[in-house]
């Protein structure tokens, strides 16, 4: 095991939040979460902790030392509430990581996520036991920590406010951090990120796609960033739309944007679009309502409008147009043509038939790779697994909560749903895992969080007669 320097720095900061407080503990985990190709400790081979899970450990002392905070977690807990499934995912994902692939070893072939008896597993394996049974397993149970501590942090106004500033800030650092990447790959100087680039991962941060420079950020690949992007997206975009800060709100929500369409992200290039058509049918929805604000009506004047300027600027010139369209066969049309994309169908055809062969039971938490968060949690989880991701996203996206409308709390907590909604498109796209990733459920964690105060106030204005 080796301590890495991020490693220390971040130990460090661990234990001033211990004196500090849960507001700042919060404060310096959220930005934390970008430090996607970092190890914090190395643990020789068998794999590697990064900062975010690191610092995760202190953040959940940091609330849980004040038991006054555990209200919101307990009522969470509770059938048929959303703590309630995520505790019986993680309770039957950590027992089958360790169960299932030996009740069914050998009984199908897989793309193992991890080392196996044999080998490496760059061809199918039988099923059995991998390294990735135990990683996943970890990160599943850091991702119930991470939202029960969210949760319950985010249950006061204070907390609540501390927790979407610190999004705001992981918006402005992703894209600090992909100006940075671009701005070093360019000059030869990528070196100066290797502090932050230490883990054991293959790292595609050299790529170029038609001769485009790939965007990683602060990540492995340029998948992973789009993860991020898309996420600070949907949360920033909504804020905009809603009218909180715009100026703020709205520039990093263009920045994300113009970042994604040069990133040359096979995933941003599905996941955008799709993400900007929730976000416009709910302005669209807002104005029928009758509370649209300002920013909505502008949105849904110049979205439109632009699109179409664009779309004709770029048929108008030849060269233009020539130029995207041997771009878009590349990164997107020619895309399952390719070895990449074959081996990725490939991918998620076999998932799909492990699911049958374990008979809807999974082969096991870390067993199995897919391409795709649709099928990554049949092939690993099982009928069970989908029951109960199916009941999270229930409680995440339509469970009623008390809010006064239009108020800072339902607004944020609408941008994080937002935000969850443009992940999970992502992961849909060509997530590998099961694990959605901390800071789906540090927006999880601030949609489902269901304030004290706001809750008292919103109950007296329910109770107020009608004029």
């Amino acid at each position: 095991m080796n301590v890495e320097p991020i490693g220390a720095i971040t130990i460090l900061l661990g234990l001033i939040a211990l004196f500090r407080g849960p507001d700042f503990a919060v404060g310096v985990f959220v930005p934390l979460t970008l430090l996607g190709a970092a190890a914090a400790i190395l643990l020789g081979g068998s794999g590697t902790i990064q900062p975010a899970h690191l610092m995760l450990g202190f953040v959940a002392i940091a609330i849980f030392a004040d038991a006054t905070r555990l209200g919101p977690v307990t009522r969470s807990l509770t059938f048929p509430r959303e703590g309630f499934w995520f505790t019986t995912l993680a309770a039957y994902g950590i027992a089958g990581a360790f169960l299932l692939p030996r009740l069914f070893v050998g009984a199908t072939f897989v793309n193992a996520i991890g080392a196996t008896e044999h080998g490496p597993s760059v061809v199918l394996v039988p099923l059995g036991p991998t390294s990735g049974n135990l990683t996943q397993s970890i990160y599943l149970l850091a991702d119930l920590v991470c939202f029960l501590a969210i949760l319950a942090y985010a249950a006061r106004p204070r907390g609540f406010a501390r927790v979407a500033g610190a999004l705001l800030v992981y918006a402005a650092a992703n894209i600090v951090f992909a100006i940075i990447d671009l701005v070093t790959g360019l000059t030869g100087t990528g070196f100066l990120l290797e502090f932050i680039r230490n883990a054991d991962y293959q790292l595609h941060v050299e790529e170029t796609t038609g001769g485009l420079r790939r965007i990683v950020g602060s990540f492995t690949e340029t998948s992973a960033f789009s993860y991020a992007a898309v996420g600070s997206l949907g949360f920033t975009a909504q804020l905009w739309l809603l009218g909180y800060r715009p100026w703020l709100t709205g520039g990093l929500s263009f920045m994300s944007l113009a970042l994604l369409a040069f990133s040359t992200s096979t995933t941003a290039y599905v996941a955008t679009p799709i993400l900007l058509v929730v976000l416009y049918t709910g302005a669209i929805a807002r104005v029928a309502r009758g509370r649209a604000s300002a920013t909505t009506f502008v949105f849904l004047a110049i979205g439109p409008l632009m699109t179409l300027l664009l779309v004709l600027a770029i048929l108008l010139t030849p060269s233009a147009s020539s130029a995207l369209s041997d771009f878009l066969n590349v990164a997107i049309f020619d895309k399952s043509a390719s070895q990449s994309g074959m081996e990725r169908a490939q991918w998620n055809q076999t998932a799909l038939q492990n699911f049958f062969d374990t008979f809807g039971a999974g082969g096991g938490l870390g067993s199995i790779r897919a391409s795709s968060f649709i099928m990554a949690v049949p092939s690993n989880l099982g009928i069970i697994g989908i029951i109960c991701f199916f009941m999270i996203f229930i409680q995440i996206f339509f469970s009623k909560r008390e809010s006064i409308q239009g108020s800072m709390h339902a607004d944020a907590r609408g941008a994080a749903r937002m935000a969850c909604v443009g992940i999970l498109i992502a992961a849909a796209v060509s997530g590998a895992l099961v694990d959605l990733g901390l800071p789906f459920y540090v927006f999880a964690g601030l949609a489902c969080a269901e304030g004290e105060r706001q809750k008292l106030a919103y109950e007296a204005l329910q109770a107020q007669p009608a004029i």
